[in-house]
């Protein structure tokens, strides 16, 4: 089956001539402008449910989708564009079956198949953002963009915690106070001229009873965050009571956020301690909370940033996540760049520190983003403390004040503060252990040594 996506007004006409030639095989998804199935959300949802995406609509608009971080494109998808005004057709992901699928359309609508060779790679340096988070260009942020690109400074204002991949020096948080602005945030810039980027962090948890319609929480939610500033594209799933996952109103806002639906059993629900706890909810499922509960339930351990609010049929809370720092094992193989598993480069790029032995963190130097943090953790005997001491026991460093940690500690102890961390060796990487904490563990391993 495959997705066809009408672009607002202009692309309908010739996705519905479309799907009308192949209607056993298509499926079409309308965006439409002042709802919540906009263009980002029309095509997230096709590609969700299809490996190949005809577009209708400008080049622009739907490359614009694809790039700038408002769309994740699943591997193996494959996007065609078709011009609304029937002259031509481009594959956007450059495949045997895509270009073919590019004739099939040609053929039926009689436009023209246009093939191109790969789109060249973004090379503003705040790209490293866009896998991450979601960057929302506003008509003064272009500054910004500008300015970290051409290496002027641009000050960088964290109002959320994220473990974000290294950035390019002139980007830091001692900038000048007239630099263009990077904001780490999941609110709304009021003024307009700040670059955002947008963890999605945010957990809403809904109730819905049994008189709600199917628009009711959504109704309820925008209109939540419109008083709140908080950011639609900041929400990273919906959460609410066993057996509710299913209600018209639930299903709603995750098909309109495209988002994943958490349901969490009653009694899980009544243990947890909330603002605004309601003897009528407890006796009617079982637990005095539902929006704000499950929403906590969700967060991982994080916090209310919005208690609940409520209509006639449903209520909403919205829950920060807690910030988890990102800890990548990395094995380097024997050294050479060319014999380093893609996804290692991957995890070292991704990086905002690299940790280990100084020959390891020497070998991937070259490898790692301007602005990269590198801690060299040296060999047994090499160090000495305040007295002159040799220290002596496997692998030690020096903080900033002194105080010795091993490779390691200094690696967890960065991943627990919230730092995308790469604990680099050289060979296969098995020797690299950390213990359990609040952050993510990632395993890569390398080629072993006697490869070389």
């Amino acid at each position: 089956m495959i997705g066809l996506v009408a672009i607002y007004g202009p692309g309908r006409p010739l996705a519905d001539e479309l799907q009308a030639l192949w209607p056993e095989s298509c499926h079409v998804y309308r965006a439409s402008r002042g709802n919540c199935f906009q263009g980002p959300e029309a095509m997230q949802f096709a590609l969700g449910r299809h490996r190949q995406v005809i577009a209708v609509g400008s080049l622009a608009s739907v490359v614009g989708l694809l790039t700038d971080g408002r769309v994740d494109v699943p591997r193996g998808a494959e996007v065609l564009c078709v011009d609304p005004g029937r002259r031509w057709v481009i594959p956007l992901t450059h495949t045997d079956s895509a270009e073919e699928l590019a004739r099939e359309v040609a053929s039926a609508l009689g436009v023209t198949p246009v093939f191109t060779g790969p789109l060249p790679a973004p090379e503003n340096p705040l790209d490293v953002l866009t896998p991450h988070a979601v960057r929302h260009y506003r008509g003064g942020a272009t500054a910004t963009a500008e300015a970290a690109a051409d290496g002027r400074p641009v000050r960088l204002v964290t109002e959320v915690p994220h473990p974000l991949p290294a950035l390019p020096p002139n980007v830091r948080p001692d900038a000048p106070q007239d630099a263009p602005v990077l904001r780490i945030t999941d609110q709304e810039d009021p003024d307009g001229d700040d670059l955002l980027v947008v963890p999605r962090t945010l957990v809403v948890g809904i109730g819905a009873g049994s008189g709600a319609e199917a628009a009711d929480a959504m109704k309820l939610l925008m209109a939540v965050l419109e008083e709140t500033g908080h950011l639609r594209s900041a929400i990273a799933r919906l959460a609410t009571v066993a057996g509710k996952g299913e209600h018209p109103a639930v299903r709603w806002a995750a098909r309109c956020l495209n988002v994943p639906v958490d349901e969490h059993p009653a009694e899980e629900l009544a243990r947890l301690t909330v603002p605004n706890p309601s003897e009528a909810v407890g006796t009617a499922v079982g637990t005095a909370s539902v929006a704000e509960a499950a929403a906590l339930a969700s967060s991982d351990g994080g916090q209310l940033v919005v208690a609940k609010r409520k209509s006639a049929t449903a209520t909403v809370a919205i829950a920060r996540a807690a910030v988890r720092g990102r800890l990548a094992l990395v094995g380097l193989g024997p050294g050479a760049h060319d014999l380093l598993m893609p996804r290692g480069l991957a995890e070292l790029r991704r990086a905002s520190v690299v940790v280990g032995r100084p020959e390891a963190v020497a070998a991937v130097a070259e490898l790692l983003r301007p602005g990269t943090r590198r801690i060299a953790v040296p060999e047994p005997g090499t160090i000495r403390n305040t007295r002159g001491v040799v220290l002596d026991w496997a692998g030690v460093a020096t903080d900033d004040t002194g105080q010795v940690v091993d490779h390691t500690g200094a690696a967890v102890t960065l991943a627990a503060h919230g730092h995308a961390v790469a604990l680099v060796a050289l060979g296969d990487g098995a020797e690299l252990t950390v213990p359990p904490g609040a952050y993510e563990v990632l395993r890569v391993p390398g080629l072993p040594e006697a490869s070389a």
